[in-house]
């Protein structure tokens, strides 16, 4: 079971296109944006954002995505 808090970050990151926009849409800081991802690549030992301008999800990420919009 995956932390919804983790795949909220992830999509909005994705979504949106950076940490920044994530974290004002969540309401947290950038840095906590950034713990929950990396907790979430380590829980699933793989990376699931590809940083850069704009930040988009791996395939891997992208299936968590999806996964987290059907279940929110």
């Amino acid at each position: 079971m995956f932390d919804p808090a983790q795949l909220a970050a992830l999509s909005a990151i994705h979504r949106l296109g950076s940490f920044d926009a994530a974290a004002a849409e969540l309401s947290v800081t950038p840095s906590a944006i950034s713990q929950r991802l990396k907790a979430l690549e380590e829980t699933t030992g793989t990376l699931l954002i590809s940083r850069g301008q704009p930040c988009t999800a791996t395939p891997a990420g992208l299936r968590l995505v999806r996964h987290h919009d059907e279940v929110a």
